[in-house]
């Protein structure tokens, strides 16, 4: 079997190098960027860099698109003409759902017999390279799964629409690139304070060795009980960020959701004071939208 990338980027190229050590022998990739850099990358594992789509599509039997975001429908649009039958396509990039599902609609009309697969990735690729946990969905997750776990890929298949895994990608991204803006806006501003060391560790204090999830279950909780007093903070936040000089860009849309929020408790109010779980807090939402009826 002969794997191909597209894109042989820093996160391509550390699953490949993994793969290469589980004993899969034959690994080709293609990346319009043909720099020194990739080159380096494709000769420390002994991968094969060709010089087309075409090409590649010609020599790999499973396919992994790794390019970014904004190119995965053209990306796959130019090279689907040449996909031989039976070729696993697995789109692995960080696309929305949406995009997923053109990609699948595309080559079922340009090539029917290509099996798709789409991935979303579910932490960062260069330190557990191919072992990352991958989740896949599409017609041809089954046989990605069946193709690649023997190299021990951490391939989890899940039933539903095409874009399934995306939804779960997504969702997961507006948490983790919505820390990295939180942090990136709150300690701009506090670095401007002289403050920024003892933000830190006001958190360390405030959240301890709390996991993330069990974060998100508080903090819902929470709101739901003081969600109007918590609005109403976030816009002296916003003062206070912008009165130091910094921009409150993010700041703003935590106003945004945290009002919102509150406006949806007004609306539940014959709902309890407290709630067990942040799974009865998202349905009393659900619940103050219509979009549910209690039991």
């Amino acid at each position: 079997m002969r794997i191909g990338f597209i894109g042989f980027g820093e996160a391509a190229s550390a699953i490949a190098a993994g793969l290469k050590q589980e004993g899969v022998a034959d690994i080709v990739a293609y990346d319009v960027a043909d720099t020194p850099i990739v080159q380096s990358r494709a000769e420390a594992i002994h991968a094969h860099l060709v010089t087309s789509k075409e090409e590649l599509a010609r020599q790999a039997d499973v396919i992994l698109s790794m390019v970014t975001a904004s190119v995965a429908l053209n990306v796959a649009q130019d090279i689907a003409p040449y996909l031989r039958p039976g070729t696993v396509y697995a789109d692995l990039n960080s696309c929305s759902p949406r995009t997923k599902r053109e990609i699948y609609e595309m080559l079922e009309n340009v090539a029917p017999e290509v099996e798709y697969a789409s991935v979303a990735v579910m932490s960062a690729v260069p330190p557990l390279r191919h072992k990352v946990p991958m989740v896949a969905d599409g017609p041809g997750a089954a046989r990605l799964h069946e193709r690649l776990s023997p190299y021990h890929m951490n391939i989890q298949v899940i039933q539903g629409p095409v874009g399934a895994s995306a939804v779960l990608k997504m969702c997961r991204s507006v948490i983790v690139k919505g820390l990295e803006a939180l942090f990136l806006e709150a300690l701009v501003a506090a670095d401007r304070a002289g403050v920024a060391e003892q933000v830190l560790a006001s958190l360390d204090a405030s959240f301890g060795s709390m996991s993330l999830s069990g974060m998100g279950d508080y903090l819902l909780r929470r709101h739901w009980v003081h969600g109007r007093r918590r609005a109403h903070e976030a816009q002296e936040a916003i003062r206070t960020v912008e009165e130091l000089g910094a921009e409150a860009w993010v700041t703003r849309g935590v106003a945004q959701r945290l009002e919102w929020g509150a406006q949806m408790r007004e609306q539940a109010a014959s709902m309890p004071d407290e709630l067990p779980s942040y799974r009865d807090v998202l349905r009393a939402f659900r619940l103050a939208e219509g979009d549910v009826q209690l039991d």
